[in-house]
């Protein structure tokens, strides 16, 4: 439920009568957040604005609090007004976005009254909101506590409950469509194996990057410890959805796609799977150690891949994305002597 309270607070009409504020309710609610858009990444947008007609409400936040992203709550803070800034203004008429946007603003309208926050605490909260098969949809929830207003008289009133700033949606490229697809994934050295593979001729092979992951079955007689020839890989048609890639609005977990762990019903999954593609792997033998134990490195590349991100719901239908040449995917590493 929605805080009330602190949309009093913002009105900024203070008047005394017997030594009390009296405050007359302002709600910005129904009111979107509004940028001027003129950053090549968004989430360096440090300058936001709701207007409701003769009213509007700025926010100056500290740099560096947005990222594409999930975050854990109560992670991303900032202090007003010593770092972030709070402002309520009341114009002689109705302000448009061209007086906050326009390079020289408009004389009109004119600012009859303005108040600016003296205490709080703003946090953010930012998860996936959307997907497409291109991009994924941040929204970052922006709140403050402990808000402190003061007026011109130096009267001061303070809010503790917690209230909705809005939500800021940025998106960035999934990583099926990055200049080089999934190459994040390469900063992780190994794979997780899950204990519970999909079936008993199968291994299924996990990363996780904050809110998604990959998962790749491979058979497990592909996996043998002995190295291919040169140009020679083994190869595994990986049409039938060998690969997953799956993107959630929480944090991702291999247990997602290695267990049937049913997921809280406000968790969810937008899942990529493989329709097209060959698995290829080449396996390298190492020198033996001192024990005589020898390591087999399984390095994987996928060509030809094309991945379909399936739809949920009813009315949702699946959306192919365009096919990807040829992929890294990685390595997996097994002991034999």
């Amino acid at each position: 439920m929605k805080k009330t309270l602190l949309l009093c607070l913002l009105t900024v009409f203070f008047a005394c009568d017997d030594g009390d504020l009296q405050i007359e309710q302002v709600d910005f609610d129904s009111v979107s957040i509004t940028t001027c858009g003129d950053e090549d990444d968004a989430t360096e947008t440090t300058f936001f604005f709701k207007i409701d007609q003769d009213e509007a409400l700025i926010l100056n936040l500290a740099g560096g609090l947005l990222a594409n992203e999930t975050s854990e709550p109560g992670t991303i803070s900032s202090a007003i007004p010593s770092a972030s800034e709070l402002i309520y203004r009341l114009f002689t008429d109705d302000v448009t976005q061209d007086y906050f946007c326009d390079v020289v603003p408009p004389l009109e309208p004119m600012v009859m009254e303005e108040n600016t926050a003296t205490g709080g605490t703003l946090n953010i909260e930012t998860k996936v909101r959307s997907v497409t098969k291109d991009v994924k949809n941040y929204g970052h929830t922006i709140s403050i506590t402990g808000l402190a207003l003061t007026n011109d008289q130096n009267e001061s009133i303070t809010d503790t409950s917690t209230f909705e700033y809005g939500t800021f949606t940025t998106s960035t490229a999934n990583s099926a469509r990055l200049e080089e697809p999934f190459s994040n994934y390469s900063e992780i050295d190994n794979y997780t194996e899950c204990l519970e593979n999909p079936t008993d001729s199968t291994i299924r092979l996990v990363k996780v990057i904050n809110d998604e992951l990959i998962a790749l079955d491979v058979p497990f007689d592909s996996l043998a410890n002995m190295a291919t020839q040169e140009e020679f890989p083994r190869k595994i048609d990986v049409s039938t959805g060998l690969l997953k890639y799956v993107v959630t609005n929480t944090f991702s977990s291999s247990d997602m796609v290695c267990t049937d762990i049913e997921l809280a019903e406000d968790i969810q999954n937008w899942y990529y799977d493989s329709t097209y593609g060959t698995l290829k792997i080449e396996t390298l033998e190492g020198e033996p150690d001192e024990s005589g134990n020898i390591t087999y490195t399984h390095n994987f590349i996928i060509d030809s891949l094309i991945l379909t991100l399936r739809g949920t719901g009813e009315d949702a239908n699946d959306v192919q994305l365009p096919i990807i040449n040829s992929v890294e995917m990685g390595s997996y590493t097994t002991f034999g002597n």
